[in-house]
């Protein structure tokens, strides 16, 4: 009995992270925007939609900015996506902000002060 240890949507999710950040690093050129990483990605369970998360260390421009830019992109990623990945639709994309590299500093730095 073959048994998987994540399920599907688990598995194009990591798929898609894998592409898209090959495509930061061989199509897209997005240093502009200052060191940009896509860290995950939530997929719905029909696999038609993906929320792919972004954090930005030393940003050049307004994050509001960036994010409004990063998503008038999606076309140019749909595009390089669907040559990669095989699935029977090529999922709409939706780029949104990770603060949690932030918060977890806000939240270091309340501990250096306590201590």
């Amino acid at each position: 009995m073959n048994i998987k240890p994540f399920s599907r949507v688990e598995r194009v999710e990591q798929e898609l992270l894998k592409i898209v950040n090959q495509i930061l690093s061989k199509d897209i050129d997005l240093r502009k925007y200052g060191f940009l990483t896509f860290s995950s990605i939530k997929m719905t369970a029909d696999l038609k939609h993906a929320n792919i998360f972004y954090s930005i260390i030393n940003p050049t421009k307004e994050i509001e900015l960036i994010n409004t830019e990063l998503n008038d992109m999606v076309p140019l990623f749909r595009k390089h996506v669907a040559a990669q990945i095989r699935l029977k639709f090529t999922p709409t994309l939706k780029f949104i902000y990770d603060n949690s590299f932030e918060e977890f500093e806000k939240i270091n730095n309340l501990i250096n002060k306590i201590n």
